[in-house]
């Protein structure tokens, strides 16, 4: 149960971002397939603004996001530390929703991968949605900065290189910290 001053207090939502925030996407895009591809040496900490196509080599440009699109690619990610444990701890007392970006040839992947590895996250509660603005949640778990500007809820910035100039006092740079946040409003 959720306390706060004493009092009982309605059980809050929690908008999740999976990509780059649950899962390790850009370790595998860009630091494996890409650089493979393309003989490069690209790493997540170069990419310091949104659009990923501006950072790869010109012969490459949009094709950067074919990658995406690969079936099974989304099956195949690494999961982000302690995202399990936290977000575990998190649905004892929160309704969790993942809330991901939409493309139709992805969906089943990422679906499956949530399944598989966050399986205390009712697989109903995923949302595939390309404009976070529209949700009515508490709050909003995501790495992509023109989301947590479009939310209406607390946005909680989950920290990559490509937000990092954005103005924020919720910026979290691990699941650890998201977890010591959300334990300021528990009592048990």
């Amino acid at each position: 149960m959720l306390v706060k001053g004493g009092i009982d207090i309605e059980r809050k939502s929690v908008g999740i971002d999976l990509d780059s925030t649950l899962n390790c996407l850009d370790k595998r895009w860009i630091e494996e397939e890409y650089n493979r591809d393309y003989n490069d040496n690209l790493t997540r900490e170069d990419m310091i603004r949104w659009d990923v196509s501006t950072y790869v080599k010109p012969e490459c440009g949009q094709k950067i996001y074919d990658y995406l699109l690969k079936p099974k690619f989304f099956r195949n990610l690494e999961i982000q530390p302690h995202a399990q444990k936290v977000t575990k701890f998190l649905s004892q007392y929160y309704d969790l929703y993942i809330v991901t970006a939409y493309h139709y040839k992805v969906c089943e992947d990422k679906a499956e991968w949530l399944i598989e590895h966050f399986p205390h996250i009712d697989s109903r509660n995923i949302i595939f949605c390309n404009n976070k603005g529209l949700l009515n949640l508490d709050f909003l778990i995501d790495d992509g900065s023109h989301n947590i500007e479009a939310f209406k809820g607390i946005g909680l910035l989950y920290d990559a290189p490509w937000n990092r100039d954005y103005n924020t006092n919720l910026r979290f740079k691990s699941w650890l910290n998201i977890e010591d946040y959300f334990k300021n409003f528990i009592m048990e």
